[in-house]
């Protein structure tokens, strides 16, 4: 079937046994010939819309993607000579597909098959430039079309100590939040866990291969693509569903997808070295070579146009690799093997097959507008899912940080164990030596409060940089496609590190404060406690930051440690404040251990009327304020130091949530 040069396409019924799109070709003749599409305005937009359906028992109707003149380019690096700054990894290429297929988008390796999964789903990555025209049932698609799809990836990437139910619940209350009921959303759960055969193993734990047992690698693949199907998306993309999955494995899960063609879905999938049995449940394939369209068309036809060019498939030969290997470029053999694949994709071209995907594209481009026309006309905007409200992602969030943290609590026994160990040794050591009030005595009662500081600074400092660079891979995957915000998550990581670290500190300080002798006062040692818990948490709030900007734990701790030093020397213990140079005399300011330091101080110093003395001690210090006055401290300060503190607390986690805003996005 060839189409006219006409502005109006003549559509003739085509021949069932020739063409590759009979059903979508009679589809376009019968509504062309309709004079008035007004007639079946609401057909069509309900058509159009993809919205979630008004109970779980519904299902969103089936969509057409089309592409046309796309082109993909990525960042380049420069070479001598080399003027152009992006790679062309994508020609040029155009395609259709509709509801009810199952589609194997094939090539050899740098043919370009990943980045054009990555185009139709909207999720290329940063430095990633498209060109070219993406449409859904006719209209262009912009982010929002994340909501409406589901993208399964290769790597199945989770929270390893949430079971697998609890994984979906988590991910049901962030995506469909605001058009499901939770009554809807535990329904929906229940039946993929049903379906997808995982109500055996939905109260176990996922796990994390090779570290903890959890879900077997079949079961996790699984797991996976029931969190993309959750809201049931018309379209779904399937980067290398199969790998991994033993023979038997792969064909069920492939077998799954067919299910969902049955029910008018369009399932998207790059696969590589499919078994025989495998590649023959897809009813479409769409080959790449070179950044071009080898094929595309239904997968039986493919074997008959490789004949019509003089590639022959073997009986004994499994299809797929034999397409594979013919469109490979051979090292030692480019020139050749290139000339071969140029062929193949200009003979394509020119096929009835091509012309009746360009009609297709043509029909769907020119519905799409009249439907958007319509639409505007009557006031009907298209409806998606929506992102679940910034409240319900944190609460959400912080639920799996806390479940997170409390099935594993050998992390958590081990740093308590570790603060019992180092207060009882501190403890011993000051234990009897703060007793009398003599001039030896400041010395001892300083080097104690140095060990509190300290103490409570560099395990939680140091301890927080491991926080997002371990996380970072979900958390990428997670946000750019639309589940949570990044400052949700940052905020949620940054409330489920707080009790933590509270109790740690209280028990160092219970522990440490008693033995080591210090002022012997209820009242002393709550404001102590207090004061460290601020201490440990602002601590924390750097190493957070830190981790938010840095790209690994190596890269933090390499800036960290400058700055941290010179936080320390100023911190009016190791080096009198008043004689700090003035260039560097700014930094005391920005030094929690300067707070920390001045405001046990004044608490141990408070109402110290009177300090022994002999002819040894020079200079001789009388009471708790000449004390202050030596170290340049200033008991009248105490609330500006607590409140500098938690300015500093806030300073950091609004940088590091900056930085996490900017990562995400670049």
């Amino acid at each position: 079937m060839d189409p006219t040069t006409s502005s109006t396409p003549v559509v003739t019924t085509p021949d069932s046994s020739s063409s590759e799109f009979s059903s979508a070709d009679f589809t376009i003749g019968r509504l062309f010939q309709q004079p008035n599409l007004e007639e079946k305005q609401a057909e069509e937009i309900a058509f159009l819309s993809l919205t979630r359906p008004s109970s779980h028992t519904d299902r969103p109707i089936g969509a057409t993607l089309t592409w046309r003149d796309l082109s993909v380019y990525v960042t380049a690096p420069k070479a001598k000579g080399n003027v152009a700054p992006f790679k062309r990894v994508l020609n040029n290429v155009r395609g259709a597909l509709q509801p009810g297929s199952l589609v194997a988008l094939m090539g050899a390796s740098g043919a370009g098959k990943s980045t054009l999964l990555n185009a139709l789903a909207c999720r290329c990555p940063p430095g990633v430039v498209v060109d070219g025209e993406i449409r859904i049932n006719g209209r262009l698609i912009d982010r929002s079309f994340c909501d409406m799809s589901g993208y399964v990836y290769q790597d199945d990437i989770f929270v390893g100590s949430l079971t697998a139910r609890e994984h979906l619940l988590f991910t049901a209350r962030l995506k469909m939040s605001g058009n499901w009921t939770v009554h809807e959303q535990n329904l929906r759960v229940q039946e993929l866990l049903t379906d997808l055969g995982l109500i055996k193993c939905q109260n176990v734990i996922i796990g994390e291969p090779g570290v903890t047992k959890g879900l077997s690698g079949g079961e996790r693949k699984r797991l996976s693509f029931a969190s993309q199907v959750l809201t049931d998306p018309p379209v779904l993309f399937c980067d290398e569903p199969t790998t991994g999955l033993d023979t038997f494995s792969a064909e069920r899960l492939v077998m799954m997808l067919k299910d969902l063609t049955q029910r008018g879905k369009t399932v998207v999938c790059t696969i590589h070295q499919p078994s025989s049995e495998t590649f023959a449940m897809f009813d479409r394939l769409v080959l790449l070579a070179e950044g071009r369209i080898a094929y595309q068309g239904s997968s039986s036809g493919a074997l008959g146009f490789f004949e019509s060019m003089g590639y022959t498939c073997p009986a004994t030969y499994n299809p797929a690799d034999f397409y594979v290997q013919t469109l490979a470029v051979i090292p030692g053999l480019e020139d050749t093997s290139r000339s071969t694949v140029r062929a193949i994709c200009d003979r394509f071209i020119v096929t009835s097959t091509a012309k009746q995907i360009d009609l297709l594209i043509q029909f769907e481009t020119s519905l799409g507008q009249e439907m958007l026309e319509l639409s505007t006309k009557n006031g009907h905007q298209p409806v998606g899912l929506h992102q679940a409200r910034w409240a319900i992602q944190f609460l959400w969030l912080v639920w799996r940080a806390f479940v997170d943290s409390y099935r594993n609590p050998a992390v958590h026994t081990l740093r308590i164990l570790q603060k019992i160990a180092i207060a009882l040794l501190a403890g011993l050591c000051f234990h009897g030596v703060l007793g009398t009030r003599d001039q030896k005595t400041i010395q001892n009662i300083q080097g104690a409060l140095f060990i509190l500081t300290t103490e409570n600074t560099f395990p939680a400092l140091y301890g927080a940089l491991g926080i997002f660079p371990m996380e970072w891979p979900l958390f990428l995957r997670d946000a750019r496609g639309g589940l949570y915000s990044p400052s949700a998550y940052y905020l949620s990581k940054v409330v489920a590190l707080i009790p933590g670290y509270v109790v740690e500190t209280f028990v160092f300080v219970t522990i440490a404060y008693w033995l080591m002798g210090l002022k012997p006062e209820a009242g002393a040692f709550l404001y102590s406690c207090w004061i460290l818990i601020v201490t440990c948490n602002t601590a924390a709030a750097c190493g957070t930051f830190f981790s938010a900007a840095c790209e690994s734990i190596a890269v933090a701790i390499s800036f960290l440690i400058p700055f941290d030093y010179i936080l320390f020397i100023t911190g009016g213990v190791l080096i009198s404040l008043s004689s700090l140079p003035e260039y560097v005399s700014w930094t005391k300011y920005l030094s929690w251990f300067l707070y920390t330091n001045e405001a046990l101080s004044a608490v141990q110093w408070q109402n110290v009327t009177s300090i022994k003395c002999d002819e040894t001690n020079f200079p001789c210090l009388h009471n708790g304020q000449e004390v202050m006055k030596h170290f340049s401290f200033d008991s009248s300060r105490f609330s500006v130091d607590i409140t500098s503190m938690l300015f500093i607390y806030c300073t950091f986690h609004m940088l590091g949530l900056m930085a996490i805003v900017r990562r995400s996005r670049s």
